[in-house]
């Protein structure tokens, strides 16, 4: 592998990881959490806006990385009139352009954060917009006519999907943490309440992400080529993307007996707290880790092709 396209795969990587957190932990925050009064609304602010610097920083990076593989050059040989035709006058330029403009617009709601209800919807709905428009490279993108718009619209919904059950994991561990530390400030029963309620939509969730990601596989190779395709080397990372995938519902899954036990539990005053909270969380951070790993293998897939070369 070149360096070249091993420092694509890593700014991919790093910007989807990047992305998928601020909506994420954007939006679970405001449909799931903005209304308990046990969770701060400035909850990992210094975090998030780093985050939000760093996105926009990260996606400049890897735009000018894709325009030198594309070109053939390396990055320091890239004169603007080269970068300049090559934004301005394509798809995945535009696309750019939008997400830079978005994630700058968040970032601002962002630090403006204290205002109402109307500029708390502005910074999750900029970052769910920005992680939209990485639907127009990669596979998707490839993709023409109406057909390619609805891989688009498909791909779309799997990036919300998946990024909404990412920024649930990352809050229930950060929450679930901080109860363990400081268990005046986060009240354990009320936490595992949420989580309790937060099953049925993080079926949903699964179940769409599960669901476009076979649309998506249908698009890209057509399910009745699967066997040929599993023997090429995008068949192996896909089959791994699987499996990290199918486990992390098994840590779903345990999650949600672990708060659904601690919940009837706590009704009759048996909960033993410290050990329920230290289960949690590492059944938490075993499924945060096995996400970041399915961020990887979808960042290095997104350069492959299904065909054997």
């Amino acid at each position: 592998m070149e360096m070249g396209e091993l420092s694509e795969q890593v700014l991919r990587f790093a910007h989807y990881a990047l992305l998928l957190g601020l909506f994420g932990w954007t939006a679970f925050h405001l449909a799931r959490l903005r209304h308990l009064e046990w969770v701060s609304q400035d909850e990992g602010r210094p975090a998030l806006t780093l985050v939000a610097i760093c996105a926009p920083l990260l996606s400049i990076a890897l735009m000018l990385v894709s325009i030198a593989a594309m070109m053939g050059a390396p990055v320091a040989s890239l004169d603007w009139p080269m970068i300049e035709a090559m934004i301005v006058g394509t798809e995945m330029g535009m696309a750019f352009l939008i997400r830079l403009a978005l994630m700058f617009i968040g970032l601002c709601a962002l630090l403006a954060m204290q205002g109402g209800k109307a500029v708390q919807l502005i910074a999750p709905i900029c970052f769910g917009g920005a992680l939209l428009t990485l639907s127009s490279s990669g596979h998707a993108a490839a993709t023409e006519g109406g057909l390619g718009l609805f891989h688009r619209l498909n791909d779309g919904v799997h990036l919300l999907s998946t990024s909404l059950w990412l920024g649930a994991i990352c809050w229930f561990l950060w929450l679930t943490v901080k109860a363990h530390r400081q268990p005046d400030l986060i009240p354990v029963l009320p936490l595992l309440r949420v989580m309790h309620a937060f099953a049925p939509l993080g079926v949903g969730l699964v179940a769409a992400a599960a669901l476009t990601g076979i649309i998506n596989a249908q698009l890209i190779f057509e399910l009745e080529n699967s066997v040929s395709v599993l023997t090429t080397p995008y068949g192996v990372l896909l089959t791994a993307k699987v499996v990290l995938f199918v486990s992390m519902l098994t840590f779903g899954a345990h999650n949600a007996l672990i708060g659904r036990q601690a919940a009837l539990d706590g009704e009759s005053e048996r909960m033993e707290t410290s050990i329920t909270l230290s289960r949690l969380r590492r059944s938490l951070a075993g499924e945060l880790i096995l996400a970041v790993g399915v961020i990887g293998l979808v960042a290095v897939l997104g350069m492959m092709s299904p065909i054997m070369m």
